[in-house]
């Protein structure tokens, strides 16, 4: 399952998914760290192996380099290393993190897949994209 991803670099992937969503007791919510949560991280970690290895190099030093860090100092690093790996990193951290039933149940929703039920939306003002509708074009045209 993440065989492509070291134990080194896996630690790295745990302490960067712990500085984005850390856990809070206060609202009854898990980290991304969280052992859980971080199964479900690991499970698609993989795809993102390359990304993963190129945010290692460099924003540390080495593999399980990160994961030695305090999280302030961890998190001043990925802010100003933001690029395309950071943002696929966020992004699968993310997709898995609200996957977990705890978090759904915090944020006042089902612990299920949103179809065939579906989950109720606010009503919208149509009104507000009115703007974008009326704008001129500005793309190139081919």
């Amino acid at each position: 399952m993440t065989s492509s991803l070291s134990p080194a670099e896996l630690d790295d992937l745990r302490a960067i998914a712990g500085a984005m969503i850390p856990a809070s007791e206060a609202h009854g919510i898990p980290g991304a760290d969280d052992e859980k949560v971080f199964a479900e991280i690991c499970a698609g970690a993989p795809a993102r192996a390359g990304a993963l290895r190129r945010l290692i190099r460099a924003i540390g030093d080495h593999p399980g380099a990160l994961a030695r860090l305090e999280r302030d100092v961890l998190e001043a690093r990925l802010q100003a290393a933001y690029d395309r790996d950071v943002d696929a990193i966020y992004a699968h951290v993310l997709m898995h993190y609200y996957r977990d039933d705890r978090v759904m149940v915090a944020l006042g929703l089902e612990p299920r897949p949103p179809f065939p039920v579906g989950h109720p939306l606010e009503d919208a003002d149509p009104a507000l994209l009115d703007p974008v509708r009326t704008r001129a074009p500005f793309w190139r045209r081919v």
